[in-house]
């Protein structure tokens, strides 16, 4: 009878055995905790730094807060979800080792490889970066630089100034981004993505602004011409606004009228005619 008990407890931990995934602590540094709760005791002697790999044993819901049960060398704690990113399966790379654009899938539920980069990134021209920007290397996919950058000689042709704030961004600096964001807002806040949950890490994706609201990141942008522009033109370019009104619940994040990314011609326009213009995901 014993070893019929044991036998069954340890049918019963090997599939949660099995479960454990591979992940990384995304926040530039800071504590682990030994129970679940932000208000739980941290262990004192062990604190992580961004990137260092982590197992995931376990889920755990908390309030409005999902806890990992994790593990590091010998040791147990636990760690809110959103200290951390899971690494993602069944990614398809090219001979090159990027995502081919278009194929990309990240939200605030799916994930990058957290140190993906790709290798065809070309800085974007100085006369379209925004005035103030013009030191910073502001970087895209080739394909999408030439996209972008076709963009806003159009719109300049039409009489509209559209010009680049952001462009590509790695997930060390957005870890800085994210933290800084966390310590302002909270957990829970929807403003910054995740490291690894970024459509900027893609290489792909631009904040824009206009000299209309003095370069500026800031929702006003909607009340532009460069705005109104890009609404008219976008798709034709294969570019979409990521993050559109009264879409917050469904994608994870809030209303940015400046967000756009390149899908690639023939890849938008399948997702318009299977979905329609204004979904996106």
């Amino acid at each position: 009878m014993r070893l019929l008990s044991l036998f069954i407890v340890i049918l019963l931990f090997i599939p949660f055995l099995l479960q454990a995934e591979h992940a990384f602590f995304v926040i530039p540094h800071g504590p682990v905790y030994k129970h679940i709760g932000l208000s739980s005791p941290k262990l004192r002697y062990m604190r992580l730094k961004f990137g260092e790999r982590v197992e995931v044993e376990g889920e755990y819901v908390h309030g409005s807060i999902t806890w990992y049960q994790c593990s590091k060398d010998v040791l147990q704690f636990y760690l809110p979800e959103v200290y951390v990113v899971k690494e993602p399966k069944g990614i398809g790379f090219d001979d090159e080792g990027n995502i081919p654009i278009g194929r990309e899938v990240v939200d605030r539920w799916h994930s990058l490889p957290l140190f993906y980069r790709p290798s065809d990134l070309v800085p974007i021209p100085q006369q379209c970066k925004a005035s103030g920007y013009e030191k910073r290397e502001l970087l895209l996919r080739r394909e999408a630089a030439e996209v972008f950058t076709k963009i806003i000689e159009d719109a300049q042709r039409d009489g509209v100034n559209i010009r680049v704030l952001s462009a590509y961004r790695d997930a060390r600096y957005q870890s800085a981004l994210y933290a800084r964001a966390i310590g302002r807002f909270g957990v829970l806040q929807m403003g910054v993505a995740k490291p690894g949950h970024s459509e900027h890490q893609l290489g792909t994706t631009c904040d824009l602004t206009s000299d209309e609201i003095g370069n500026r990141l800031s929702t006003e942008f909607e009340g532009t011409a460069a705005y109104q522009w890009l609404q008219d033109h976008m798709y034709l370019y294969g570019v979409s606004m990521t993050y559109p009104k009264l879409k917050g619940k469904a994608l994870g994040y809030m209303y940015e009228p400046w967000h756009y990314r390149y899908w690639g011609q023939w890849r938008w326009e399948q997702i318009r005619s299977t979905y329609g213009l204004f979904l996106v995901r």
